[in-house]
């Protein structure tokens, strides 16, 4: 068997962001919210949705894309504190988009707190090389 070796390299990178169930700009109603821009050959590797605060109100949270809209998790019960790591399929963008939070239940009578990381890499890019 013969191996092409690759000698560029590249950080993984890492895009976080913050968010409150509840009212007003925050994720309170049934909708689809754009959280994480990706570009052209973005690879997710890894990442989760943490629900630090949980809300006493019905929240059901997809991860996901203009694609398919629950591609990373799917049912996070946002009434419920814990981690739920991201499910990593190799899927590669072909065209910058963006990763969603679909809410496809809610109840916008109390506040909580969430976080997602996702973690990416971008085919074709290399920041060094190795070799």
């Amino acid at each position: 068997m013969a191996i092409t070796k690759n000698e560029g390299r590249q950080e993984v990178i890492a895009a976080r962001v913050t968010g409150t169930f509840g009212t007003g700009a925050d994720i309170a109603v049934q909708g689809t919210y754009a959280a994480v821009d990706v570009p052209e050959g973005a690879i997710v590797v890894g990442g989760h949705f943490v629900v630090s605060d949980a809300t006493t109100a019905t929240v059901d949270v997809h991860i996901g894309d203009g694609g398919v809209t629950n591609r990373y998790a799917d049912n996070v019960d946002g009434a419920a504190t814990g981690l739920t790591a991201l499910t990593i399929t190799g899927f590669k963008y072909t065209a910058a988009d963006t990763i969603d939070i679909l809410v496809d239940t809610a109840d916008p009578a109390a506040a909580g707190t969430w976080e997602l990381t996702v973690l990416y890499i971008v085919d074709g890019r290399a920041a060094f090389s190795q070799g």
